[in-house]
């Protein structure tokens, strides 16, 4: 496990994880700190957020990338003292928590649907950029199961960045992959 670990180019958890295997998130945390390997968090439930919240925490302290759509986003704002509708300011709190290593910022993303995705870029103590990306529109008519939008999302993302995309091009694929999901039924190879 240890030589998988080392040669990727990207850590990814997700709340579900810290729901069920704390340790675990917090042993991978902390091997993406020591080994300068850039972690993602994916917040993934409102339940994570609104039960596990100090795990959460302990987590985006190591995270490079925080991902989380809007209704989780919320409940981050909301557990944090801000208003639940303030996504842009929670986006901005999210980017600047504490952060174990100042080897890059911390970006906070945040998925909202048909509206712009929220990018928040920001280091400790600093105040954190904000970039709102458009979603390319779907027909709502062609709207079919929202299921995998978050986690296609990512997976598109990454794909970018492995092959050198900038930060909005990684996004702008994220949120058409998503468009594209949730115009099908469950999990399907096309």
């Amino acid at each position: 496990m240890q030589a998988l670990l080392e040669r990727a180019s990207y850590l990814y958890t997700t709340g579900f994880f810290i729901d069920s295997n704390t340790e675990a998130v917090r042993t991978i945390s902390e091997f993406a700190t020591a080994n300068n390997k850039p972690l993602a968090l994916n917040l993934s439930a409102l339940f994570v957020v609104q039960f596990y919240l100090d795990a959460v925490k302990e987590t985006i302290k190591h995270a490079d990338y925080v991902f989380c759509n809007e209704d989780e986003g919320s409940a981050f704002a909301t557990a944090v003292g801000l208003e639940a509708h303030d996504r842009v300011g929670v986006a901005k709190v999210i980017a600047s928590y504490d952060k174990v290593s100042a080897a890059r910022p911390r970006i906070c993303i945040i998925t909202q649907g048909a509206k712009p995705t929220i990018v928040a870029t920001g280091r400790p103590g600093e105040e954190a950029t904000v970039e709102l990306i458009p979603v390319p529109p779907v027909d709502v008519n062609l709207i079919v199961d929202t299921n995998g939008a978050g986690d296609s999302f990512v997976g598109a993302f990454f794909a970018q960045l492995a092959l050198g995309a900038d930060l909005t091009t990684a996004v702008t694929k994220g949120n058409e992959l998503a468009g594209k999901v949730i115009q099908k039924s469950g999990c399907c190879f096309a």
